[in-house]
């Protein structure tokens, strides 16, 4: 026997002696997965008594834990601000901290370098003290400005001094020359303000005229009327004094034509009223009286006196006063001229108290309109 024959022989054996199938029949190679036996757990058999449901809603409960988390963000937030102020801190120190050091230096060193340390911060104070210094503002009055105010103060002090001393100040008291036209004791009669200026020019003051409504409450209504403004756009507001007489009287109030010439009757009335009466003559300066015509109608035009004026009386109604002292009723009685309306003096605003509240004087309207078509009328002849 040949040793190739002997080989084969061998290898012919060994492959009838092999019980597991060829390489090209394994369950591997055929994609299929061997089955493991599951074997059950020792206490599948026992039931679960935990409640697995979800849990109720309870709003004070969360709200317990909102309080909590509240607290919770808090103290998180106070922590980080504690840690932002070290930082701060640390770097308006020019960020020396205390860190590890690899080696330890020699003692006498680290003192050497604290004191430097210490020497430079010192100056650095220092300079910052020193430009506060220089650039802040005094908090005191300076020396120059004391002086002043002594030398002012003195002078006040001096000038007190020379005149007369006055214990107890007088109190101010109204010019009331004749006791018939002081008000009776339960009677409170208005008070009206006027106030007066040159036209286009500067304004001269402010008159308080008191009105006798107790004995003239016609005329009162009046003036009131116009001093006020009707619905119709007559009124006293800028109107001027078309007559001054320096120290005897002015005469003002014509609502029509400016001028003296016009005659106002009220709304609703044909013709004027007539003379309500002549109760108080004119026995003292600063009279408040209505002119009356020849046909006995008042048409609202008004007079002030600076000085008593009998040939008034029967002729004019006197139906208020002006309260003196007063610095603007001094002046108009030093201005005017009998043979001249320059300066042009009007009446720029009223005002006058009633019930709790101001009212004021409404301008007139209709002298406007009147010049207006004046005019036109000329141009147009």
């Amino acid at each position: 026997m040949k040793l190739i024959d002997a080989i084969l022989k061998a290898n012919t054996k060994k492959r009838g002696k092999c019980t597991s199938p060829p390489p090209e029949t394994s369950t591997s190679d055929m994609g299929i997965k061997p089955v493991k036996k599951k074997i059950p757990h020792k206490y599948a058999f026992v039931k679960a008594r935990v409640d697995t449901s979800p849990p109720r809603y309870n709003a004070v409960a969360k709200l317990r834990n909102l309080q909590n988390w509240r607290r919770r963000l808090d103290r998180l937030r106070l922590e980080n601000l504690y840690l932002m102020m070290l930082i701060k801190k640390t770097y308006f120190m020019g960020g020396r901290v205390d860190s590890h050091w690899d080696y330890e230096p020699l003692r006498p060193m680290q003192y050497y370098q604290h004191r430097v340390d210490f020497l430079k911060r010192t100056r650095r104070e220092n300079l910052i003290l020193y430009e506060r210094i220089l650039t802040s503002d005094a908090r005191v009055e300076t020396t120059a400005e004391l002086n002043r105010a002594w030398v002012r103060n003195r002078r006040k002090i001096v000038e007190q001094a020379l005149g007369t001393f006055v214990l107890f100040p007088p109190i101010p008291c109204e010019e009331i020359e004749d006791l018939a036209f002081v008000a009776p004791p339960n009677v409170k009669r208005p008070r009206v303000y006027i106030k007066l200026g040159i036209k286009e020019g500067a304004v001269i003051g402010e008159l308080c005229l008191e009105l006798f409504t107790d004995t003239c409450p016609k005329t009162c209504h009046l003036f009131l009327e116009l001093l006020d403004g009707d619905t119709l756009g007559h009124g006293y507001v800028n109107t001027c004094f078309y007559r001054k007489v320096p120290k005897l009287y002015w005469s003002g109030g014509d609502v029509i034509y400016n001028n003296g010439f016009g005659c106002y009757a009220q709304r609703g009335r044909v013709i004027p009223i007539g003379a309500e009466n002549y109760h108080f003559p004119h026995s003292m300066a600063g009279l408040l009286s209505m002119r009356v015509t020849m046909d006995d109608e008042m048409c609202g035009i008004f007079n002030i006196t600076f000085k008593p004026l009998p040939q008034l009386d029967l002729r004019n109604v006197v139906f208020g006063r002006v309260v003196r002292p007063s610095t603007t009723y001094t002046i108009m009685s030093q201005m005017g001229n009998a043979l001249s309306s320059r300066p042009i003096i009007e009446l720029l605003s009223s005002r006058r108290k009633e019930a709790g509240r101001w009212i004021f004087g409404q301008p007139n309207t209709r002298l406007a309109s009147r010049s207006s078509s004046f005019l036109r009328k000329l141009l147009l002849s």
